[in-house]
């Protein structure tokens, strides 16, 4: 790979990545419209206008629990109404100065925030293209993203369009103690912060996916820390000889990192970055595939 080391190109190579959010985060079981339940567009936070709204029937173990809404393709669902439905005492607060939402219940800590592309649930992140909703009053999330936070598994019933939610006894979600592997979230952290720390949460997380992708392939080291620190046809990475892989990660960088352990994908199999303000993208328009531009950075497959 040829390296731009004097205009400073921001180069970096891939995964592939989880199609869905793992590790308790349940997927749609076999056979079901996955598309029900897939990752929301990207819209305005809290604007519902923007989005086709309809009513959809969401069932656990069987009963209707309450009515959630579909908002584009992702089906959404009051907070409250759901951990009143699983019959979990949890104490809902929201903070209206910030625009924050915390639920805490025995074994469980969820918090997200109006604008925020991410929710945190045991210190664990999801990455959350939408945010936070408000239906007809009340704070509301994707019904996966609530179900996963008690392990629940998640089935679209095509037929009759409604959720189906099932757990013989739920559990909170594991913590990010149990969860990730510590070296690969402290130089993956490291290396979105410094590379991407002051770009919106979608570039924090496609830096992270060129890591990963790159841990993936065959051809790149296959750990976190290999790849940010490869030197095999030069430095990858101009934080490492700047020493800006070393300073701490803001919040966003972090939970971005963690949002990519769990599978968040925003650049698909891209396996280079480029900011083109800084240096020539020719070499990379004529031998790789565009995939996208994202705040300052180009990223290719």
């Amino acid at each position: 790979m040829k390296v731009f080391s004097k205009k400073r190109i921001a180069v970096l190579c891939v995964i592939c990545l989880f199609a869905c959010m793992v590790s308790g985060f349940t997927t749609p079981a076999a056979g079901t419209n996955a598309d029900a339940l897939a990752a929301p567009v990207t819209v305005t936070s809290t604007v519902v206008q923007q989005h086709a709204e309809s009513t959809v029937p969401v069932y656990l173990n069987g009963i209707k629990a309450a009515d959630g809404t579909a908002l584009g393709d992702t089906v959404y669902m009051p907070i409250a109404a759901f951990y009143d439905a699983a019959g979990i005492q949890a104490d809902i607060v929201r903070d209206e100065a910030t625009g924050t939402v915390t639920v805490t219940a025995e074994g469980l800590s969820l918090k997200a925030a109006d604008g925020q592309k991410y929710v945190t649930v045991n210190d664990r992140c999801f990455y959350l293209a939408d945010g936070l909703q408000n239906l007809g009053g009340e704070a509301a999330l994707p019904v996966r993203i609530l179900a996963g936070s008690l392990q629940y598994t998640v089935a679209w019933d095509a037929e009759s369009a409604s959720v189906s939610l099932a757990a013989d006894d739920p559990l909170p979600l594991a913590s990010a103690d149990a969860t990730y592997n510590a070296e690969d979230l402290y130089w993956l952290s490291h290396l979105i912060n410094a590379e991407a720390g002051n770009q919106p949460f979608e570039g924090k997380v496609a830096v992270g996916n060129v890591v990963l992708n790159r841990v993936a392939d065959p051809s790149c080291p296959n750990s976190v820390h290999d790849v940010v620190f490869d030197n095999r046809f030069g430095v990858q990475f101009s934080v490492i000889t700047t020493g800006g892989i070393y300073a701490e990660p803001n919040e966003e960088s972090l939970a971005a990192a963690k949002a990519c352990l769990e599978g968040a994908s925003v650049v698909g199999k891209a396996l280079y970055f480029v900011n083109p303000t800084l240096a020539s993208s020719k070499w990379f328009d004529q031998t790789r595939t565009f995939i996208a531009t994202i705040g300052e950075h180009d990223f290719y497959a």
